[in-house]
């Protein structure tokens, strides 16, 4: 019989792209709010997440093998002008499953991010100092301060900006500028803002073996916090040259642009690229190069 997962935010970026990727490996119980995908074929439950009395609910009458939370409030200005409504949802809930997911007796995969850092230090390892810059990097730090602290069935994973093909109703920094330099369109891009970026699939790819770790009863003393992240760092700008490149579009339409040079709300941290040697090794997967990403990214558009 299949491991059955509950996946939050199974209709968001991540959530989309991990379905499409493993639907057919997992049973798979996907909650969504507004966007239902036609898609993926998996079984799907419209909760609102505000209403924390029904995750027991929820986890009671599906029963999972593993939650794997991916919901969130995740658009930064939003947070910042909503700081309670984003609370509830990146904090509140979290804690809610948490403790929903440990009265039943399953783990929890709690999907974080590299915003929980400042970008002075990088690269940054799991045990480096947060501090963040923004709500939702804030709200994300204290989301896993109770977790790891309070919870020892449940499993940090801090992901980094991703990027890649999106449901109908979604896009993202990839699809944005692929569209626009399709259409002879320029972009900007950042030349001092760095990251250790990756796409959908590879991030789908790092929340299996994860999966996989966290259910493993014959590991002992696991570890509960990684950096899931590429293993290239790069600027916004090389990664858009990159992705001009494979993609055979004009480079020429690339601008680089400063991010010291914008007013940007929230403030965005310099480098928070990662360092993710612990999860390579401890989960027995590299992920590929930007270059490799994006090959696999073109195959899978046109397959598409």
């Amino acid at each position: 019989m299949a491991t059955k997962i509950l996946v939050t935010g199974a209709s968001g970026f991540l959530g989309w792209n991990f379905c499409q990727a493993f639907s057919k490996q997992y049973d798979i119980v996907g909650t969504y709010f507004r966007n239902q995908p036609d898609d993926l074929a998996i079984e799907w439950v419209r909760i609102n997440l505000l209403e924390t009395p029904q995750i027991i609910k929820l986890i009671k009458k599906e029963q999972p093998d593993l939650v794997v939370h991916l919901a969130a409030i995740s658009n930064a200005a939003f947070c910042e002008q909503h700081p309670a409504l984003s609370h509830h949802i990146n904090v509140y809930t979290t804690i809610a499953l948490a403790e929903a997911s440990k009265t039943v007796g399953i783990p929890m995969i709690f999907a974080s991010t590299d915003l929980v850092f400042n970008g002075n230090s990088a690269p940054y390892a799991e045990d480096d100092f947060c501090y963040p810059l923004s709500q939702y990097g804030q709200q994300k730090q204290m989301a896993e301060e109770t977790l790891l602290g309070d919870f020892d069935h449940v499993f940090v994973a801090r992901f980094p900006v991703l990027f890649g093909a999106a449901p109908v109703y979604s896009h993202n920094f990839f699809t944005n500028s692929l569209t626009k330099l399709q259409n002879l369109e320029p972009i900007q891009a950042f030349t001092d803002e760095y990251r250790s970026m990756i796409s959908g699939q590879v991030a789908s790819e790092w929340l299996h073996r994860l999966i996989d770790y966290s259910l493993n009863n014959v590991i002992t003393d696991k570890e509960r916090l990684f950096h899931l992240g590429g293993s290239e760092r790069l600027s916004r700008y090389d990664w858009a040259m990159k992705m001009a490149t494979i993609f055979d579009l004009e480079k020429s339409f690339v601008e680089p642009v400063l991010q010291a040079d914008l007013d940007l709300f929230p403030a965005r941290p310099a480098d928070v690229s990662m360092d993710s040697s612990l999860a390579m090794r401890v989960l027995e997967f590299t992920p590929p190069t930007m270059e490799r990403q994006f090959l696999e990214l073109k195959e899978k558009i046109a397959y598409r």
